[in-house]
């Protein structure tokens, strides 16, 4: 049912997002003492491109019999880029701060509470409009 509605799909798309970053930015940490490892990160999540760009839902093919071709689906949209500009270097080349890394894991985790609290908001006030409170 929530797969429908556009502000589920986005809250859902948000906390994937935060979620692979958090896998992300735990392997940088896990890298921290690896030679000439740069870190990486996602692209930050744009609401312009979540309206507007090629994530947008389509009408898609389904396969209703195994004899189908069942259609490729997309590439994963949220691909890890490594940084190339870093702030410092260690002399083997590393360039991870674990500092950096762990605010980025708490904001990430901030922002993925902030995420899943609107999703149960959003949800309360689905039921609370169908009159099942």
């Amino acid at each position: 049912m929530y797969d429908r509605l556009d502000i589920f799909k986005a809250t859902k798309n948000e906390m994937d997002w935060l979620a692979q970053r958090q896998e992300v930015l735990a392997a940088n940490i896990a890298n921290a003492n690896t030679p000439r490892y740069l870190p990486k990160d996602l692209k930050p999540l744009s609401f312009k491109e979540l309206v507007t760009g090629p994530d947008r839902p389509t009408v898609t093919a389904t396969a209703t019999n195994p004899a189908h071709i069942v259609p490729e689906t997309g590439p994963d949209p949220f691909k890890a880029q490594t940084q190339r500009k870093t702030y410092e270097s260690t002399p083997d080349g590393n360039a991870v701060i674990l500092e950096e890394q762990m605010a980025k894991i708490g904001e990430a985790g901030t922002a993925y509470s902030t995420a899943t609290s609107l999703f149960q908001k959003y949800q309360k006030m689905l039921m609370t409009a169908l009159g099942k409170s």
